[in-house]
């Protein structure tokens, strides 16, 4: 069985995070022969920080005290390695505020700079074949710092999805091409890369998560708790159900590969109230009716939910348009514009969005659907009583 700690941690002060990170991590640098002299390297989410305690970035105190947490147990080098989709990881973590605090402990904070494609692969990998930041092997230690947050694409990202930032930025939007709307397909590449980069601590910062429209542009939530394990898998799992998630791509197709071990809660576990998820990226109705096949693609290509801009939030930036993988977007009289026919629903357009303009909506015919199942069920319901 798998341990999985947690401690709850109201907020972000200092004193907090002193209590809490000792208390989740402690057990697992036990496990591993402590972490003096050794060189430690931490894959911090740190997709952007615009705001002051933005919550689509890991909270630069809590990376903070994670730093001096290992520096006091004589970690012989500490670097934040990260590959953010906009800007640098050095400019991310200086809008946040503690890079001279960092300095002064003598934390290197950088890109991933070198990449290689490994033919190697795990036994249990589906790929054969993936390009990494070979940064991943230059160190004793790999701490997978993610944050709980909803994901448009995804539902939850937690410690496996936080992975995807080894990958060159260039190689992201080829995994969104290649597998285009089907979701488990892009689960299976990055339950691939945990096996790869098999990290041996990930450390989750959920004192204060993302719900709605996760990743980038959804809202602060209030969950109290850090949460860490020697499993990203399992720690997503355990996670996802204090959340009120009931299936993943990652979860469901972790379960099918056999790679989702038992797990056991340990410490201070949490009561957290379900978080709110963005609109789901793809529904399928149950009615146990066989469609065939040219009419299944017909009622997907119809139901699959869309993103959408606000026309009131966009500042005509053109970053989705510079993000968007197919290229399913163009710029028209100051406004994005969808070419819904190429759009694969990768979401990166609302993932990047800086004024969280984008979001996920669903289609008409999948509203009216969805009303008439409703209306079928309750009819059924009635006449069994």
């Amino acid at each position: 069985m798998i341990d999985v700690y947690y401690s709850r941690c109201a907020d972000y002060r200092m004193e907090n995070l002193n209590r809490a990170l000792p208390e989740v991590l402690e057990p697992l640098l036990a496990a591993q022969g402590g972490v003096a002299g050794k060189s430690v390297m931490i894959k911090p989410n740190l997709l952007e920080y615009h705001r002051q305690d933005d919550p689509a970035a890991v909270h630069p105190q809590l990376l903070l005290a994670l730093c001096r947490f290992l520096k006091a147990r004589h970690a012989a080098v500490i670097a934040v390695i990260e590959n953010p989709a906009v800007r640098t990881a050095d400019a991310v973590v200086r809008s946040m505020g503690i890079m001279p605090e960092l300095e002064k402990l003598g934390v290197t904070v950088k890109n991933c700079t070198g990449y290689e494609k490994i033919s190697a692969m795990p036994e249990k990998c589906r790929n054969r074949q993936l390009e990494i930041a070979v940064e991943f092997r230059e160190y004793d230690l790999i701490i997978d710092f993610a944050k709980a947050k909803t994901h448009a694409m995804m539902t939850l990202t937690c410690g496996v999805k936080n992975l995807f930032g080894l990958v060159r930025g260039s190689e992201r939007l080829s995994w969104h091409l290649a597998v285009g709307r089907n979701f488990d397909d892009f689960a299976d590449m990055l339950l691939d890369l945990y096996l790869l980069a098999a990290p041996q601590i990930t450390l989750l910062d959920a004192v204060v998560g993302m719900e709605g429209n996760g990743p980038g542009s959804g809202d602060p939530v209030a969950l109290g708790f850090l949460c860490a394990s020697s499993d990203a898998l399992a720690l997503d799992a355990s996670v996802a159900g204090k959340l009120g998630v009931n299936d993943t791509p990652v979860l469901r197709r972790g379960k099918a590969r056999n790679l989702l071990a038992g797990f056991v809660d340990c410490g201070d576990v949490p009561q957290v109230h379900p978080v709110k998820l963005p609109e789901a990226p793809e529904k399928v109705l149950e009615w146990g009716v066989y469609f065939p096949v040219r009419l299944r693609k017909l009622l997907r290509k119809m139901l699959l939910s869309r993103p959408v801009v606000d026309k009131a939030k966009c500042i005509s930036c053109g970053l989705c348009i510079r993000k968007c993988p197919p290229q399913s977007l163009k710029m028209v009289r100051k406004l994005p514009v969808f070419d819904y026919g190429s759009c694969i629903r990768c979401y990166c357009c609302q993932e990047f969005c800086p004024q969280g303009a984008i979001t996920v909506a669903s289609s008409r015919w999948l509203k009216g659907l969805s009303a008439l199942e409703k209306m079928i069920r309750k009819l059924n319901i009635t006449r069994r009583k």
